[in-house]
């Protein structure tokens, strides 16, 4: 029969379990690349982990981490590679649930390779900020070499904080009392802690072993990122992708020139001012909101990102 065949048979469907039907997000791939890096840095070099021994003697310490003395040693690739290293299980698993919940937030707004590339410049510029007050004031803040992931999770604290800083957020605070916050405060509160941390190194010589000065880093290049990239053309940060508004020229349309520049915008844009409430959000941002998911924030128009920008100043 021709139904016993081979090539007569329906295909069958190939299994795929659930974990590859769909692209990893963005928050999955970092909590997975830290993860699989503390397992390497255990295998590698066990006494890195160990109070035992000095830190600055083992492998990871000279060769992956970020020094905070002997500057000219720095490797470029350092400045990457200290922010997937952690000095112990708890130190991990506080970054890796801070990296959870506002990578989630996150990522919807920005895009997937916007939040991964957020997270490695601000872990850069974390790392950078703590290296200057360690060259600047080397008897204050030389010491250990660096690691970890808050650098960058700060990064995200300060961009979710300031694109929406009158939602709020529901969080245990020191994991044991239920508090709720506007994420404004969060930015403000964080922004004084990590000041007044490095307020007192610098008056007293002694410090509690977290680098503030890479928080603090991290916060202030996430405002950086929202007031001065977002607003003004949002771009990748690693590779500077502006998005180029396409005008029709002379040639493509009709009218003087004066008209083709005042109605270049599609029809279907609107200003944010002529509507408003909940109307507003469901009509013009939650499409927008749905587009940088899939597309990223360097798809969006100048129009849109206004729209987005006065829906932000709502909240």
């Amino acid at each position: 029969m021709l139904d016993d065949r081979p090539y007569m048979r329906p295909e069958e469907p190939q299994f795929r379990p659930p974990l590859f039907q769909q692209p990893w997000s963005g928050w999955a791939i970092l909590l997975t690349i830290n993860l699989v890096a503390f397992i390497l840095q255990l295998l590698i070099d066990s006494n890195s982990l160990s109070p035992s021994r000095d830190f600055r003697d083992s492998f990871v310490g000279n060769y992956l981490s970020m020094p905070t003395e002997n500057i000219s040693w720095l490797l470029p690739i350092q400045l990457l590679t200290y922010q997937f290293l952690h000095g112990s299980v708890g130190h991990l698993l506080l970054n890796g649930i801070a990296l959870f919940f506002v990578g989630r937030l996150l990522e919807p707004v920005i895009g997937r390779r916007e939040l991964i590339a957020l997270y490695l410049v601000s872990g850069i510029a974390g790392g950078l900020f703590q290296l200057l007050f360690a060259v600047l004031l080397p008897s204050h803040f030389a010491g250990p070499p660096m690691i970890g992931a808050s650098g960058a999770v700060f990064g995200f604290i300060g961009v979710y904080s300031r694109l929406f800083p009158r939602q709020e957020a529901y969080f245990l605070l020191f994991l044991i009392l239920p508090v709720r916050m506007k994420w404004k405060w969060i930015f403000w509160g964080a922004c004084a802690i990590s000041i007044l941390h490095v307020l007192y190194t610098i008056q007293t010589f002694s410090s509690d072993g977290t680098a503030h000065a890479a928080h603090l880093g991290g916060l202030l290049y996430g405002a950086f990122f929202v007031a001065v990239l977002v607003r003004r053309g949002g771009f990748l940060p690693l590779f500077s992708l502006i998005p180029k508004v396409k005008i029709a020229s002379d040639s493509q349309a009709g009218g003087s020139g004066a008209s083709r520049r005042r109605n270049w915008r599609k029809p279907n844009m609107v200003d944010a001012a002529e509507v408003s409430g909940q109307d507003f959000m469901s009509r013009d941002v939650d499409p927008i909101l749905d587009k940088i998911s899939k597309h990223g924030i360097h798809s969006l128009t100048e129009n849109e990102r206004n729209i987005l920008e006065k829906a932000r100043s709502k909240m």
